[in-house]
């Protein structure tokens, strides 16, 4: 696959000033232009104004050039999306159904160092005669990336044609007419298209080292503002991945995650049939009704008649 992570994002809030106080605490580092860093992806969130939360754009990352020539060829061939811009190292595309930008750039591979944290198993102990690294961590957790965004969309088949069939994205597993976990890395998810009244930016996910760092980081935000809190901490069937949900001043829900599936080859991954919502959580607390139908959807339909 020449496509290889989601290199950013910019995302329409209501008010800028409040979401990106939100994002700052929430551990990513703010910038000038309305850009807040990862610790290792570097600059991923872009917040501009807008009425309503909206995503405004979809930064993913190529190997080369000709990744990007590949890719404006399927949108005649296809015959979905139109062309912005293409140049040297970046193509921008407008997503039919919805709108939206979709810019392709070629981009470096990020990389983590290792986490500091040990644990200790039955098979095997790595820390002894000290407490848990994260029992004793008194500096925040740092995001490491922007993993996923889950993208809700009026025709969610053509916008799912878009990015499998043009774009390049691999679909890791479907709740055939809901939702499709897509890929353009060897993440399970990172962008995630289900079927919704309008198009809206559902949640955003950045990952942590692990379970630890989720938790410390999640319980801080609350501790901050009870109010912030949306569901966790619990870990998902679909990706496996540790969660805990937060929303941000303009109404988009941020994940915390870790410990998501990674997938070395499409043939190689086994999907399971999933029926109804079963993908949604493996264990945890249940799942809230504002997460599977957002309290401002009326809000978010108005806005875009």
């Amino acid at each position: 696959m020449g496509l290889h992570r989601l290199t950013s994002i910019t995302l329409g809030v209501p008010d800028v000033a409040a979401s990106s106080a939100f994002f700052t605490e929430f551990g990513l580092d703010a910038t000038t232009g309305g850009w807040h860093l990862t610790r290792d992806g570097g600059q991923q969130l872009q917040l501009v104004s807008a009425p309503t939360r909206q995503l405004k754009r979809l930064g993913v990352g190529a190997s080369d050039a000709d990744d990007l020539s590949r890719i404006a060829g399927r949108v005649a061939s296809v015959g979905l999306g139109s062309i912005v811009e293409h140049t040297a190292d970046r193509l921008v595309l407008i997503e039919p159904a919805t709108g939206l930008l979709v810019e392709v750039s070629v981009a470096d591979r990020y990389s983590a160092p290792a986490s500091p944290h040990s644990f200790n198993r039955p098979a095997g102990v790595e820390r002894f005669d000290v407490p848990a690294p994260s029992v004793m961590a008194s500096d925040s957790a740092k995001p490491s990336n922007l993993t996923h965004v889950v993208y809700g969309t009026p025709d969610q088949p053509t916008t799912l044609r878009f990015f499998t069939d043009v774009i390049g994205f691999e679909i890791s597993d479907e709740v055939p007419g809901i939702i499709a976990f897509t890929r353009c890395s060897e993440l399970h998810h990172n962008f995630a298209i289900q079927a919704a009244p309008v198009a809206f930016p559902h949640h955003i996910a950045f990952e942590m080292d692990d379970v630890d760092d989720v938790v410390r980081s999640g319980q801080r935000m609350v501790d901050t503002d009870p109010q912030r809190h949306m569901w966790g901490l619990g870990r998902h069937a679909i990706g496996s991945n540790w969660f805990w949900y937060l929303r941000e001043p303009g109404g988009t829900f941020v994940e915390y995650t870790a410990d998501i599936d990674r997938i070395s080859a499409q043939d190689l991954y086994q999907p399971k049939d999933w029926k109804g919502h079963e993908y949604l959580y493996s264990f945890g607390p249940a799942t809230p009704h504002e997460f599977l139908e957002p309290s401002d959807m009326a809000e978010l339909i108005a806005a875009s008649a």
